[in-house]
C-alpha cells in the first residue's frame, strides 16, 4: 500500500471518539496561537492537516466553534481534543497525538504563530509569524528566540 492510501486510525483518551485519516497530510506543523494553548492547555499544538475528505470522525463529539473559521472537535465523555475542522478551506487539522498509538510518523515541517509563543524552540524549523503564504498568513519568518 502506498503512503497517499495508507490508513491510521487513532482516538480521543478514553477512545470513545475514533478518527481516521487516509493518505498523507498535506502539512503538520506546531501551532503557537493563543487560541490553541487556550484550547489545550498546552504550551504548544501539534497538528496534521488533511483534506476534508481523508478523514473520518466517529463517536459522540461536541463541536465549538469560537470563529468562523474553525469548528473545533472534542469528545463528549472525556472532552480530549481531536481535530480542527477548517470548512472554507475543505480540511481539517488532526492533532498529532491523537494518532500517536498508530505507526502514524508526525513529521513537522514549521511552526506558526510563533510570535505568539510562550517558549522558544530550538529546533531548526521555520517560524512564521502567522502562517504561510499558501495558508493565508504574511509569511513572514523570526529567530527561534525573537
Amino acid at each position: 500500500m502506498s503512503d497517499n492510501q495508507a490508513e491510521h486510525t487513532g482516538s480521543c483518551y478514553c477512545s470513545a471518539v475514533e478518527v481516521t485519516v487516509t493518505g498523507v497530510p498535506g502539512a503538520a506543523g506546531y501551532c503557537h496561537c493563543f487560541s490553541c494553548r487556550k484550547w489545550h492547555s498546552a504550551p504548544i499544538n501539534a497538528f496534521c492537516v488533511f483534506p476534508k475528505d481523508s478523514v473520518q470522525i466517529e463517536g459522540d463529539v461536541t463541536i465549538s466553534q469560537v470563529d468562523a473559521g474553525s469548528e473545533r472537535v472534542s469528545c463528549k465523555v472525556c472532552g480530549g481534543c481531536v481535530a480542527n475542522r477548517k470548512p472554507a478551506n475543505n480540511m481539517i487539522a488532526v492533532y498529532a497525538m491523537t494518532l500517536a498509538e498508530t505507526d502514524f510518523k508526525f513529521e513537522p515541517a514549521f511552526h506558526i504563530f510563533y510570535e505568539e509563543r510562550v517558549m522558544d524552540v530550538t529546533d531548526g524549523l521555520p517560524k512564521y509569524i502567522d502562517r504561510p503564504k499558501g495558508f493565508g498568513g504574511s509569511g513572514d519568518t523570526m529567530g527561534e528566540s525573537g
